[in-house]
């Protein structure tokens, strides 16, 4: 029989007939748990409806729609409100396209329809419906994810780049670039660094989005926009990365005075501490530019000198010059403003403090009301011996603190500022000791703003020019005691609790990041005891987001004795597409168990390199028939023409690797898109082959040549 009819627009029967047990088996999936005979039973029905439709075709494929199934063009039971449902289910979880491949088996569909079980919001946080299949094991059954697009037409190009990209792009379709270039895409990574390139692009986009978007303030949209920009800076080659840089510099000059000041002070500056994409763009600003700009507009108030302390001690943190020159410069700008003689000695003191002071949080007049009211119940209480506790000085000690707002993380927080602000002092050990026994309360208690703070000060405080290793070791054991797994299981939770963009999520955020290596191996262990398999995507990208800065310290981890180990950390060194992760994926590669291996490809398809070319030819030779068909689809995608010879001999079923069908019927597909006489030649040979006995075998593997030698002559789709 032939797939497309030649009497009109009709769905072909068998069609309509697979589509009918696929919504049965659904039924059954929904309603009976996996372990149950009877949608096994159903799925091996659409297996073999499924077989009699590719003995003509390679493969089956069925478009998604608002109003049902598409099969090559044509909707599949127009306006029957069951089968629209049915594909409800798929529209509503961002499904374009599902794509039946050869070598489908009933626990692929089962499993395939299970993932229907999953809420949008679950699978999204899962990372996607194709994640979810990797999960399930279901590899022949793929998807396509669709993607929505906001284009103004009001907005006119005026010239276009190298790739048929309008220039200047509007902000609107730079935020769509810098998504697909933060995906993985390359042309829209090549189209944003254009456009990196160009401080007038850069600054005319952020002045637009430091007006308010999406409900979202402008300025928190506009340093989310800015840090993503910054990360991509960072993925480029070292050669180009400080030109990059400074373009984005560049950028931020451009910005009116009070934008600029806002997206420092309270963004850029004191997440560059926790985030060395941004830092490396704040060094490449001025410093006596920063803080003129800093102390322009500056009010004659408390809390404006604070703030502005505030500011030059991040911009201390993060710069390359000495604290002194910082220090200076903050002073200079502070006078060149006009500012008394009192008022720069009281900002530089609140910077690198010489005491330790508590200020007065202010009235709250209610909270006082309730405090004093509990301070006067313990005044009244009984005493067995008659003394008056109210008299003691210890009492008035805490009541003095109650009442001024001090906690435990205020007090732990002005020690570390004292130790980093003279390490070399004779009261280093003292106040150390009294650190090392506060620091573990912190995480516990949830006060993760302090403890990042706290952190970054004490590794900015282990560089200290000429301190004694002794006390760079004490240092670097206080910062460790931050990376317990214990604490990173309270730190990894609380950031699956608040949403992305809270001040405790950022808080979280930026401690992973100053913690750094240290928190590499406790984060694994995490993540290997992790059963919930949402909290495990979650876990594993937010590794990866810093992972690209410790390849050599994950690559460390192939060699883990427990197979899920290592699966996880290639899973992470797969996202960052970094050429430096081959090393460990060479060994990976050749790892015992089929999973890792499997693994292991999938990260190899994302890295631009020749060696990673070669390593997925070298993944032909495996034993598992998954990742022989992973590689030949990964290896036609790309459209490595070199790995055609490769490739025909596992369509020939003469490699080393697998020889089952559905391995040799993707290389047999996969040799249609990289054409050539080598690809051209295996074809023929295919499709002329003929079995005296009627292999089913043989006739799938004809066909498959058949409609891939159409599709290289422009005669049929992919």
């Amino acid at each position: 029989m032939a797939l497309r009819s030649t009497e009109g627009p009709a769905v072909p029967t068998a069609i309509e007939r697979f589509v009918k047990q696929l919504v049965v088996t659904h039924k059954a999936v929904q309603l009976y748990p996996f372990s149950s005979s009877i949608p096994h039973e159903n799925a091996l029905v659409v297996i073999e409806l499924l077989h009699s439709i590719l003995r003509d075709a390679s493969d089956l494929r069925l478009g998604v729609s608002k109003e049902g199934l598409v099969f090559e063009g044509v909707p599949v039971f127009e306006g029957q409100p069951a089968y629209e449902a049915f594909t409800q289910e798929f529209y509503n979880r961002g499904l374009a396209e599902v794509r039946f491949h050869v070598g489908v088996r009933e626990k692929d569909v089962a499993g395939f329809l299970g993932v229907l079980k999953s809420s949008a919001e679950e699978i999204e946080a899962a990372g996607g419906f194709e994640s979810r299949l990797w999960d399930a094991g279901v590899d022949s059954i793929t998807v396509k994810e669709a993607s929505v697009k906001i284009l103004d037409e009001s907005q006119k190009p005026v010239a276009k780049t190298g790739d048929d990209e309008p220039w200047p792009p509007d902000s609107m379709r730079i935020d769509e670039i810098l998504a697909a270039a933060l995906g993985g895409r390359p042309r829209d990574e090549r189209v944003l660094v254009r456009i990196i390139e160009s401080p007038e692009v850069v600054t005319s986009y952020l002045r637009e989005t430091l007006s308010a978007r999406g409900g979202a303030p402008g300025g928190v949209t506009a340093a989310t926009r800015f840090k993503e920009l910054a990360a991509m800076v960072a993925r480029q080659p070292a050669e180009v990365r400080a030109a990059l840089a400074s373009a984005l510099a560049d950028a931020v000059a451009g910005l009116d005075p009070g934008d600029r000041r806002q997206l420092l002070t309270e963004h850029l500056l004191p997440d560059a501490r926790s985030n060395e994409a941004l830092a490396a763009i704040v060094r490449q600003m001025d410093i006596d530019e920063v803080c003129e700009l800093l102390v322009a507009g500056l009010a004659d108030d408390d809390a404006s000198a604070e703030g502005l302390a505030r500011a030059v001690r991040y911009l201390a943190q993060v710069s390359m010059a000495q604290r002194d020159e910082v220090f200076n410069a903050a002073g200079a700008a502070m006078r060149g403003a006009g500012l008394a003689e009192e008022t720069v000695n009281a900002v530089i003191d609140n910077v690198m403090p010489s005491q330790l002071t508590v200020r007065d949080r202010g009235d709250q007049s209610a909270e006082r009301r309730a405090l004093d009211s509990v301070l006067k119940i313990v005044e009244m209480a009984p005493r067995a011996t008659g003394e008056r506790f109210e008299d003691s000085p210890d009492f008035a000690r805490l009541a003095d603190e109650a009442r001024a707002g001090l906690v435990d993380g205020d007090i732990v927080r002005a020690m570390v500022t004292l130790v980093t602000a003279d390490p070399h002092g004779p009261q280093f050990s003292s106040m150390m000791a009294l650190i090392e026994d506060s620091i573990d309360l912190l995480v516990r208690r949830g006060e993760y703003d302090v403890a990042a703070d706290v952190a970054a000060e004490l590794r900015l405080g282990a560089t200290v020019e000429g301190l004694d290793p002794a006390r760079v070791e004490r240092v670097h054991s206080a910062i460790v005691r931050f990376a317990q797994p214990k604490d990173m299981r309270n730190v990894t939770k609380a950031m699956r609790m608040y949403e992305r963009g809270t001040p405790e999520y950022d808080a979280c955020r930026s401690l992973l990041t100053v913690l750094g290596s240290e928190a590499i191996d406790p984060l694994l262990e995490v993540l290997a005891d992790e059963p919930d398999m949402a909290a495990r995507k979650a876990l594993v990208d937010l590794i990866s987001d810093i992972a690209a800065d410790f390849i050599d310290d994950l690559s460390r981890r192939v060699s883990d004795e427990r197979w899920y180990v290592v699966r996880n950390v290639v899973a992470i060194l797969g996202k960052t597409r970094r050429p430096e992760i081959l090393s460990a994926l060479g060994r990976t590669l050749r790892h015992s168990d089929a999973r890792v291996r499997r693994e292991t490809i999938r990260a190899l398809s994302g890295v631009k390199d020749r060696l990673a070319e070669e390593m997925l030819i070298a993944a032909l030779d495996d034993g598992d028939a998954q990742n022989v068909q992973l590689a030949a689809r990964f290896l036609g995608s790309i459209g490595a023409r070199g790995s055609a010879q490769a490739i025909a001999q596992v369509a020939l079923g003469e490699g080393c690797g697998s020889r089952e069908i559905s391995a040799r019927t993707e290389a047999i597909e996969s040799l249609g898109k990289l054409g050539g006489p080598v690809a051209v030649a295996t074809l023929e040979a295919l499709a002329g082959k003929r079995s005296f006995l009627g292999s089913s075998r043989t006739r799938e593997l004809r066909v498959a040549a058949e409609a891939a030698l159409r599709a290289m002559s422009g005669g049929g789709a992919q």
